[in-house]
């Protein structure tokens, strides 16, 4: 019988050894030369998969958003504020971590933020998946900070003002922790005391609109 090929295993083989070049060289030391010597195959593999460098690098910056979404986000939202106080605080805190899984994931990440500003294609896949954060952060703090039996109501101005907020400060807490300028450990509490403070009653913090109604 024919061997049965799996072509997509090969395609996310070969991105993650686009990933470990731009880890360690920066997305401008990207070639087929370069992701074949990563991934130990021939540059006539990499090629057959790809057909330029560009549709290579932008294929590795979609997986790595789809990976993002199934590794951190919930699976649905939750109905119950308590639930979705839970799924906030995790979806926030998941890119606050130590090791080297963490450190490279975030790396390369920032290397295709950081090209999104010279690259149009690149900057479209960021700013869509840095918008469906915010928007599935704002309709957790909409529903977290219901009260209890309430029914959920669609995220209002203010929820979506408290959810770029926390989302903006989990990112330069990442940022942080990612140079070794703050301890992962240090940044959770860090970010658990100011989703404390967003999710309580007539909370004022500076971080967070001070009511649902955004009246200030």
């Amino acid at each position: 019988m024919p061997k049965v090929v799996d072509h997509d295993q090969r395609r996310a083989e070969i991105v993650l050894a686009l990933w470990q070049v731009i880890y360690l060289q920066g997305i401008d030391g990207v070639s087929f030369r370069s992701v074949a010597k990563a991934a130990e195959v021939s540059v006539g593999r990499i090629q057959h998969y790809f057909s330029s460098r560009e549709e290579m690098i932008l294929d590795g910056c979609r997986r790595m958003v789809a990976a993002a979404v199934a590794d951190h986000g919930p699976t649905e939202l939750p109905e119950h504020p308590r639930a979705a106080r839970a799924a906030l605080t995790a979806v926030l805190s998941a890119s606050l971590s130590d090791g080297d899984e963490f450190r490279m994931g975030a790396s390369v990440w920032a290397a295709y933020q950081a090209k999104a500003v010279s690259s149009p294609r690149i900057a479209e896949i960021v700013v869509d998946a840095l918008a469906e954060r915010a928007s599935l952060l704002a309709e957790l703090v909409a529903t977290a900070r219901a009260a209890p039996g309430e029914e959920s109501a669609s995220p209002t101005e203010a929820d979506h003002a408290e959810a770029l907020h926390l989302a903006s400060l989990s990112e330069g807490l990442a940022h942080r922790v990612l140079v070794g300028a703050m301890a992962a450990s240090e940044a959770r509490r860090l970010l658990d005391a100011v989703v404390g403070r967003c999710m309580a009653a007539g909370s004022a913090s500076v971080l967070c609109s001070p009511g649902r109604d955004g009246a200030r």
